[in-house]
């Protein structure tokens, strides 16, 4: 059976504590420091120790791979969960989608959730990081592969998100901006692991360039001159300032596709969301033995929008 009951043997590999710490936390006794002991009731909670657990399920549910993402809200994530279910049902598979909506202890439960279903392995779009985290991951006996946020402790599928960023403010230094913004609410965020990698790639490109780090969508101006250029690091950002500003160059990350569907004028990173799925749902299956696999990227051109009047 594969139910997950997380006991304090369990717990202690967590931790990285030994059993008899743990027996000691949960059981209130005294000779235990007081910021162990809240670290391991800490865990304990956060992991569905005891009562927080589910109940397990008495059948195994064969046929079914597991998807935990954000939300649905970005575009990119709707196509690589339908490019996932399309190649799960030509298998004869089928896929469970639980989101997260960007909380932590929600992830947690959506991943214990869908391994007491009795699913085949999960693909994880994670915020979730750090040793505990990967400790954590490691007591499924499913596999479990890592799309769009590299988390490390387990396989991972995407673009190198350092580099593509890289090219991307390259492309755009080249043109000649003097005066170059970057775009990122995600910032804002502890666990955006793939927005950070994104960003350290602008700033190793940019260097002692003239450039402004922005993080609310409030202090995009209406206009700019035509020295200026604003590097987003996603297209849905890239979206909100395209509606705002006027005369300015944009560019995005993930190629969405309402850029060409709708002439929009912004340049973005492509890459495959067909061939993240196929390798993550390869590796899941045991058919790919690749531990981390990058697919590549193109900086996707579409009309430069520095004369744009919206």
């Amino acid at each position: 059976m594969n139910h997950l009951t997380i006991t304090t043997a369990e717990l202690a590999k967590i931790c990285g504590v030994s059993q008899g710490t743990v027996d000691r936390a949960l059981n209130n006794r005294a000779d235990i420091k007081a910021e162990t002991k809240q670290h391991i009731l800490r865990v304990a909670r956060e992991y569905g120790y005891r009562d927080l657990v589910a109940p397990p399920r008495p059948e195994r549910s064969v046929g079914q791979i597991g998807i935990v993402i954000f939300n649905l809200n970005n575009e990119y994530f709707s196509r690589l969960v339908t490019e996932i279910e399309f190649i799960l049902r030509g298998l004869g598979l089928s896929a469970v989608v639980m989101m997260t909506h960007y909380d932590r202890q929600c992830e947690i439960e959506c991943i214990r959730n869908l391994y007491n279903m009795g699913v085949k392995g999960i693909i994880l779009c994670s915020i979730g990081s750090g040793v505990e985290y990967h400790n954590y991951l490691n007591l499924f006996r499913v596999p479990i592969v890592a799309v769009g946020n590299n988390i490390g402790g387990v396989p991972y599928v995407g673009v190198n998100d350092r580099a593509a960023m890289q090219d991307m403010t390259e492309r755009v230094l080249g043109e000649g901006y003097q005066n170059i913004i970057y775009f990122s609410p995600a910032l804002r965020y502890p666990n955006a692991h793939s927005q950070r990698a994104r960003y350290e790639g602008f700033l190793r490109t940019v260097g002692e360039k003239n450039h402004t780090v922005l993080t609310d969508i409030g202090d995009i101006q209406q206009a700019y001159d035509r020295s200026t250029a604003i590097i987003c690091s996603t297209d849905y950002y890239a979206l909100q300032v395209y509606f705002k500003a006027k005369g300015v160059r944009i560019t995005g990350f993930d190629n969405l596709d309402i850029m060409e569907k709708y002439g929009i004028e912004i340049d973005s990173v492509g890459y495959s969301a067909a061939e993240v799925a196929k390798t993550a749902v390869d590796i899941i299956l045991g058919s790919c033995e690749a531990k981390t696999r990058i697919v590549g990227h193109v900086i996707a051109e579409h009309r430069h929008n520095a004369s744009k009047e919206n």
